[in-house]
């Protein structure tokens, strides 16, 4: 870093001449007296930064620091960069480096500030040197980014949690499920899983209001998080189910009095609007070391619809391998899956993707459908599991890749077409050499074919979806960020991989004009995907309202009953065409 002025070359006569003269000899003038300017320039800064000694400690410290810091001046001159260190984060000392640890640190950081409160901040840090070349002293800079870091962990802790009850949540169970199997094949200790459904809620639900029964569900909730072991996990399902997950079981007896353990405490009378509610549940219990965690849910899930269907209250009943009606029917389906797509029986609907300022069309999403001989039409959520446990999911998605691609190629050539593709398919070897076949045998450009993946998919892609990825790219397939927000972390899911659209999760699109945090979270996401220079859509508008506050606040493009339903295909005049979609 060098504070010495610039050599200018001579200028040229004329009165241009001058004006080029003028300037060097005004900058020599500021830079005469270099100090003043560099402390201009430092105090003025809305960086917070510092003058560090090379053993950490502060030497000057602008305004910005202190107002980030909550503390004067005075208070920190003098004293060691620890001083504004997270209790928690301790760097590392390197012998052979000249600096003081915390000066090393680059990038994101915590601070504790001096009420206590943690600031996130982006360190960085310039070496200015004697003319020798010796260390002399270090400017250090800290941008501020705390805003971005609770809106990040606010979009988490949505995405982990049930809204109503607090607990975890289904999407939260599944990682915490995997992670007890696996800890318990090591202990040589099992894991258990209590399935709660709570007795006839429903009939309480419509006598109380809606309001008080979920008042009522929440009392549950609290009493299911307090009455559990330190190392036991209550979840919420959904509606009146819930779920304990019980690490470290020695055996179904120690499972059995846990069991009964919640029950007694569920007997209690509740207190809801100055009533009293008695309430009762019934538990499926289950098993298991080293079994699939999807395996255990549904034994446990079976368990609990045995218990439901004998009619009685507060029933236990534990997993056995005898089948019941449902596990027959769903193994029905799962072998009649397998056929489905030799006989002709899957369909493509197509939802159209708009753009906001005009309602023009820009494309389409492709969904499928299964068009059973004796059920009807079923929905992807009636038959996708059962294609998960068959591995079904490389026939599936290799299906749905040459049908789009197929039926995309006779629309406009403006049109693009989505198409979702799982986690699992996509790690799965000759993944871009399918995708380039359906291109090739379609006729579809590359452009024109937008691949979906979810949050998850993209913060855990192993090496194989990574270079399966980078191979469809460099073809000219984009790559879309599917349910953006919901996942773990929306900035690391965008630096993993090529992405080129982001799709706002519909379950933020729905309260986006009626719930004002809801709103600020869609708005950060909006800045976040511009600022990244990426496509933006917002899925699941559903009203005129919901348009018009996300075309206001900068989102281009979007998806929803609002502009049209999943519709199939239909034969027109000019070659394909799609059903459902409204005239604007």
């Amino acid at each position: 870093m060098s504070l010495s002025a610039p050599e200018f070359p001579p200028s040229p006569s004329g009165p241009v001449g001058s004006r080029a003269v003028a300037r060097p000899r005004a900058i020599d003038t500021l830079l005469a007296d270099r100090g003043q300017l560099f402390r201009a320039l430092f105090h003025a800064s809305p960086v917070a930064k510092a003058v560090v000694s090379l053993d950490g400690c502060f030497l000057v410290v602008n305004d910005a620091l202190c107002r980030l810091s909550a503390r004067i001046a005075d208070g920190l001159i003098d004293q060691h960069m620890s001083l504004l260190a997270h209790p928690d984060d301790v760097p590392v000392d390197d012998p052979y480096n000249d600096l003081d640890p915390y000066l090393e640190v680059a990038g994101e950081r915590r601070l504790q500030r001096s009420d206590g409160s943690t600031a996130w901040v982006v360190q960085s840090r310039e070496i200015v040197r004697y003319s020798n070349g010796d260390p002399q002293f270090v400017v250090l800079s800290l941008v501020d980014v705390t805003g971005r870091r609770q809106a990040e962990d606010d979009l988490l802790r949505r995405a982990l949690t049930d809204p109503l009850t607090g607990l975890p949540n289904r999407r939260s169970l599944t990682d915490r499920l995997q992670h007890a199997v696996a800890l318990s094949r090591r202990r040589g200790l099992q894991v258990g899983l209590l399935h709660l459904g709570l007795d006839r809620f429903a009939a309480v639900n419509d006598s109380l209001g809606h309001e008080a029964g979920d008042q009522l569900l929440c009392q549950v909730a609290d009493r299911l998080r307090w009455s559990t072991r330190v190392e036991d996990t209550a979840v919420r399902l959904g509606a009146d189910e819930f779920l304990i997950l019980a690490e470290d079981v020695v055996d179904l007896d120690a499972l059995q009095v846990l069991s009964d353990r919640l029950l007694r405490v569920l007997d209690e009378p509740f207190h809801v609007n100055g009533r009293e509610v008695t309430l009762s549940a019934s538990v499926g219990l289950t098993l298991g070391s080293d079994t699939d965690p999807d395996v255990l849910l549904r034994e446990a899930h079976s368990a609990l619809t045995r218990a439901k269907a004998s009619g009685g209250r507060a029933r236990v009943e534990v997993y056995d391998e005898a089948l019941g009606p449902d596990e027959v029917d769903q193994l029905q389906l799962e072998t009649e899956l397998r056929h489905a797509i030799d006989s002709g029986e899957l369909r493509l609907f197509y939802q159209p993707i708009v753009s906001l300022a005009d309602s023009s069309l820009l494309g389409y999403e492709a969904l499928i459908r299964w068009q059973h001989p004796t059920r009807g039409l079923l929905a992807p959520g009636a038959f996708l599991s059962a294609a998960e446990d068959n591995r079904l999911t490389s026939r599936l998605g290799a299906w749905v890749l040459h049908q789009a691609c197929g039926d995309a190629a006779g629309w406009d050539h403006h049109l693009r077409v989505h198409v979702n593709i799982s986690a699992r398919h996509l790690a799965e070897p000759g993944f871009g050499d399918l995708v380039s076949d359906a291109l090739e045998r379609s006729g579809l450009p590359a452009d024109r074919l937008e691949l979906e993946i979810t949050e998850s998919t993209a913060l855990f892609a192993a090496e194989s979806t990574l270079r399966a990825v980078s191979e469809v790219t460099e073809r000219g397939v984009t790559l879309a960020l599917d349910d953006f927000g919901t996942g773990y972390s929306a900035i690391t899911a965008l630096h993993r991989l090529p992405i080129h659209t982001v799709k706002i999760d519909r379950s933020f699109v729905a309260d986006v004009v009626t719930e004002p945090a809801t709103a600020a979270l869609v708005q950060g996401l909006l800045h976040l995907g511009q600022g990244m220079g990426l496509q933006v859509i917002a899925e699941g508008i559903e009203d005129k309202a919901q348009a018009d506050w996300l075309r206001e606040h900068g989102c281009a493009m979007a998806q929803g009953y609002a502009f049209g339903r999943p519709a199939p295909l239909s034969r027109g005049s000019r070659g394909h065409r799609v059903l459902g979609v409204p005239s604007h």
